[in-house]
C-alpha cells in the first residue's frame, strides 16, 4: 500500500481525504527532537484508517473514538500497538514517507485490537499484565514479519496487506490457547448443566432486521468491536475520508452478509454479528481505492466481494477447527488475485501509482480522458484538413 505521492497536487487535494498538507509538513521534521510527538501521533492516527485504506488523522480519530466506546481494552491496545509499530518501523529502517502514512504501522494495530478482542472468548483466561506482555512482544515481531512479508511480495508487485497482521494473529491466540491447556476445539467454558436445553433447539428464520444491522457491524469487525454505536463511528470517520470509498465498504458489506445467509445455518448469529461482511467490505473498497475508477473496476469490487465471502465460507471450518477466527484471510485472497490482473501486459485494470483518494482519483482520470479526447479532436482537424478540404475547383 505504498501510496506516495510524486506530483504537486491543487491546494484544496491538500487539506481533503487524505489531508497530504499535514504529512509533507511534518515528514521532514527530525525525530529526535519535540516534533517526534506530533509525527508519532499522525503516523498512529493514519495507520488506523489505512486498515480499510482511509489514510486520514481525522478519520483515525473518529475509529479511535469507535473502539473505546465499543471496547476500552481495544481502544488501549490500538494505541500501545501503533506506538510500538512506530519505534519498530524506525528501527527497521522503513522508509519514512510509508511511516509518515502508517502504512507500516497499520498490521501491528490490528494483531492489538483483534487479539484484545477475541482473547478471552478463546482462552477463558483474564485480560492481565502477562497478557499485555505478550501482546505488545508479538506487535514487534509483526513489525519484522511486515517488513520480510513485503520483500517477498515486492517482485509479485502486490502488497501484503494485512497478512502480517493475520500471521501474527494466529501465531499469537493458538501459542495463549496451548499456554492455558487448550487443544484442537476445546473450548475454556462448559456449562453441563445449560448443555441439554439447546440440543432440541428448532432452527430459527431468517430476521432480516438484524442481516441489515449485522451490514452495518462489518465495519467494527474490522476493529474487533462490533457494536452498533462503534461501527457508526467508524463508518463516519470512512465518510470523512471518501464517501466513495464509503459507498463501496457498503456495497461489499451488504454482499457478504447475504452470502453468510446463503452459505450459513441458522441461528446465523455470525452473521447477524457482521462477521460475514467485513472481508467483502474490504475488498469491494480495496477495488476503488487501488485501481482507476471506471465502470469495470466497479464490477470487479462487486465480483471480489462475492469471492471474499466465497473464500470465507470455503475455509471458516479449517479456522473453526483451528478455534481461531477466519480473521482477514479471505479479503487478502481476493484482493490479491483481482489486483495481480493489473501488472500484466494489457491489463484489464490500471494501478493508480501516486494514491489519495477516490474521489480526486476520479476528478484525474476525467480530466485526463478529457484531455485525450481533445488531443484526438485536434488531430482529426488537422487530418481533414489536410486530406479531406474539398478540391478547389468546387
Amino acid at each position: 500500500m505504498n501510496n506516495r505521492r510524486q506530483e504537486k497536487q491543487a491546494g484544496w487535494v491538500r487539506w481533503v481525504g487524505d489531508m497530504s498538507a499535514i504529512t509533507s509538513f511534518l515528514i521532514d521534521k527530525p525525530w529526535l527532537s519535540a516534533w517526534a510527538i506530533p509525527k508519532t501521533v499522525n503516523s498512529i492516527l493514519r495507520a488506523i484508517g489505512v486498515v480499510a485504506f482511509a489514510n486520514n488523522p481525522m478519520t483515525g480519530v473518529f475509529i479511535l473514538a469507535g473502539m473505546f466506546v465499543g471496547n476500552t481494552n481495544v481502544g488501549l491496545a490500538c494505541l500501545m500497538a501503533g506506538l510500538i509499530g512506530v519505534v519498530f518501523s524506525k528501527l527497521l529502517r522503513q522508509p519514512e514517507p510509508l511511516i509518515s502514512d502508517g502504512v507500516v504501522v497499520f498490521n501491528g494495530i490490528l494483531v492489538g485490537c483483534v487479539s484484545v478482542a477475541v482473547f478471552p472468548h478463546l482462552t477463558g483466561a483474564p485480560i492481565d499484565s502477562t497478557f499485555w506482555l505478550i501482546l505488545a512482544v508479538f506487535i514487534a515481531i509483526t513489525a519484522y514479519i511486515d517488513r520480510g512479508l513485503n520483500a517477498l511480495m515486492a517482485p509479485c508487485k502486490l502488497p501484503a496487506q494485512s497478512l502480517p497482521f493475520n500471521f501474527a494473529a494466529v501465531l499469537m491466540l493458538l501459542s495463549l490457547r496451548g499456554g492455558v491447556g487448550l487443544t484442537g476445539t476445546q473450548m475454556p467454558f462448559l456449562n453441563t448443566t445449560t448443555s441439554e436445553t439447546n440440543v432440541t433447539e428448532v432452527p430459527e428464520e431468517v430476521d432480516w432486521l438484524k442481516v441489515m444491522e449485522g451490514t452495518l457491524l462489518a465495519a467494527g469487525q474490522i476493529y474487533g468491536v462490533g457494536t452498533v454505536d462503534s461501527s457508526i463511528l467508524i463508518y463516519l470517520g470512512f465518510f470523512l475520508f471518501s464517501p466513495l470509498l464509503t459507498l463501496f465498504f457498503y456495497i461489499g458489506s451488504l454482499i457478504g452478509t447475504m452470502a453468510g445467509v446463503l452459505f450459513s445455518a441458522p441461528p446465523y448469529t455470525a452473521v447477524y454479528q457482521g462477521l460475514w461482511g467485513y472481508n467483502a467490505f474490504l475488498t469491494s473498497g480495496a477495488m476503488v481505492y487501488f485501481l482507476v475508477p471506471t465502470p469495470s473496476v466497479a464490477l470487479a469490487a462487486v465480483v471480489g466481494a462475492a469471492l471474499a465471502a466465497t473464500v470465507q465460507a470455503a475455509t471458516q471450518h479449517i479456522f473453526d477447527a483451528m478455534m481461531v477466527p477466519v480473521l482477514s484471510y479471505p479479503f487478502n485472497v481476493a484482493v490479491n488475485l483481482i489486483l495481480a490482473s493489473s501488472t500484466v501486459p494489457n491489463p484489464p485494470f490500471f494501478w493508480i501509482a501516486n494514491r489519495t483518494f477516490p474521489e480526486h482519483h476520479l476528478f484525474l482520470s476525467f480530466r485526463r480522458q478529457a484531455a485525450h479526447q481533445n488531443v484526438k479532436t485536434a488531430d482529426c482537424k488537422v487530418k481533414l484538413s489536410f486530406y479531406c478540404s474539398p478540391p478547389s475547383s468546387f
